[in-house]
């Protein structure tokens, strides 16, 4: 993963969290993810996994695919 990817994802976790009105600390209890782990994660300094993602996906009521870039180049008619 890019660091741009890294950004984007970390991004799109912080703004469902938000729209969620949940703190961090509630998502690393609900997804079981490590606190400073999550904390990592969300300052981009490090990949989610796939895994990760789920679980958030899962604490959050959302899509996975909500929490990931479209790939590079795609658009309306990719």
């Amino acid at each position: 993963m890019t660091t741009d990817d890294r950004r984007l994802v970390a991004e799109a976790v912080a703004t469902q969290l938000g729209r969620a009105g949940r703190s961090r600390r509630w998502l690393s209890e609900h997804a079981g993810i490590g606190y400073s782990t999550l904390r990592r994660r969300m300052q981009a300094r490090s990949d989610f996994t796939v895994t990760e993602l789920a679980a958030i996906a899962l604490a959050l009521d959302l899509s996975p695919a909500v929490l990931v870039p479209s790939p590079r180049g795609a658009g309306a008619d990719s």
